[in-house]
């Protein structure tokens, strides 16, 4: 249940004061180095994919009812559907010294298709994106709402590729780079563009757009917005910290501020529409993340909302329709 709603809309005739606009992509150097199709191989098939998640929990306990529930959640007739009427692409790009891979869906036979470029949480290969999750979370968006989906797993998440995850380091770049790629996917219309970041990926989406990613709109979901305060909330978090972000012990305040959106929000266009989503009863990032963060548009004159749902987590949950329609309905405004 959607528990309260705070909107506002200032449509602001000025950019932020001080605010200079950088070249998007500015110095990178980026390269579509390979794509595949994502229903090939193990995923050629329903049977031959159900075939290999038996093997991975047939000797674990429990594992006849972790099938029964793989079934279904991925069903025949919706795997059927899906390789039907969905492109899907295993991306594989290179910016800079970094190989970075990715997905990119979209429906069958449609063009001119507006984007939304969906950054996942997580860290190196926790939460990244795999055929699964996938499926799961992308797959009905495009086919259902008519959108193409470019989908960042960032740098690091195989140790054998060049480029490392710093937790919104270096690898920004990599969500930064994704429009350079726009050409090679003749149906999308680079003159609509999203961008959509859970988690993690709420930091990373703004430290895109601070770096000069061009979008249209952006809505967020249970972001962590001061990393300062969420280590407070969340002592664990250092852990990663400490394991990602390049001279954290040295400079540990500088490093969480360059990655906390409250500190720096001056220097994103205020003309950017933001969407703010949290539960309530998100245990691994409060919902005072978004607040604060909202007092912070309120302040800098954006155009936002902010939408906090009772009872709900850091996952969607039962609140997972009325998101997916809150964010596209974001979208939708700002692309007309």
């Amino acid at each position: 249940m959607l528990k309260t709603i705070k909107h506002t809309a200032i449509l602001s005739l000025f950019t932020v004061a001080g605010f200079t606009g950088m070249p998007v992509q500015a110095g990178l150097d980026v390269e579509l180095i390979k794509t595949s199709d994502c229903f090939s191989g193990t995923f050629a098939s329903y049977d031959r994919w159900i075939k290999k998640l038996t093997e991975k929990v047939s000797d674990k306990p429990g594992s006849e009812q972790r099938l029964k529930n793989m079934k279904e959640l991925f069903k025949k007739e919706d795997f059927e559907n899906y390789r039907e009427n969905i492109k899907c692409k295993n991306i594989v790009y290179k910016v800079n010294d970094a190989v970075v891979t990715g997905y990119y869906v979209a429906p069958k036979g449609q063009s001119n298709l507006p984007v939304i470029i969906n950054n996942r949480g997580g860290n190196g290969r926790y939460g990244a994106w795999v055929f699964g999750n996938v499926y799961l979370q992308l797959f009905d968006l495009a086919k259902n709402e008519n959108v193409a989906i470019f989908a960042s797993n960032y740098r690091g998440i195989y140790p054998k590729l060049p480029g490392k995850d710093e937790f919104g380091g270096a690898d920004v770049n990599d969500v930064v780079a994704l429009p350079l790629l726009f050409k090679h996917f003749p149906n999308v219309n680079p003159e609509k563009v999203g961008v959509y970041g859970a988690s993690r990926g709420g930091m990373q989406s703004l430290l895109a757009v601070k770096n000069g990613l061009d979008v249209d709109a952006i809505v967020l979901f249970a972001g962590q917005y001061d990393l300062l305060e969420g280590q407070k909330h969340r002592p664990e978090m250092e852990r990663v910290h400490k394991a990602r972000i390049p001279n954290y012990e040295k400079n540990r305040e500088e490093e969480l501020r360059k990655r906390s959106a409250m500190f720096w929000m001056d220097e994103i266009d205020n003309d950017i529409p933001i969407l703010l989503i949290h539960g309530d009863d998100d245990k691994r990032v409060s919902v005072d993340s978004s607040i604060g963060l909202d007092k912070i548009l309120e302040e800098k004159g954006f155009t936002h909302k902010l939408s906090i749902y009772e009872g709900g987590g850091h996952r969607y949950g039962e609140n997972a329709e009325a998101i997916r329609s809150e964010m596209m309905s974001w979208f939708k405004t700002h692309w007309e």
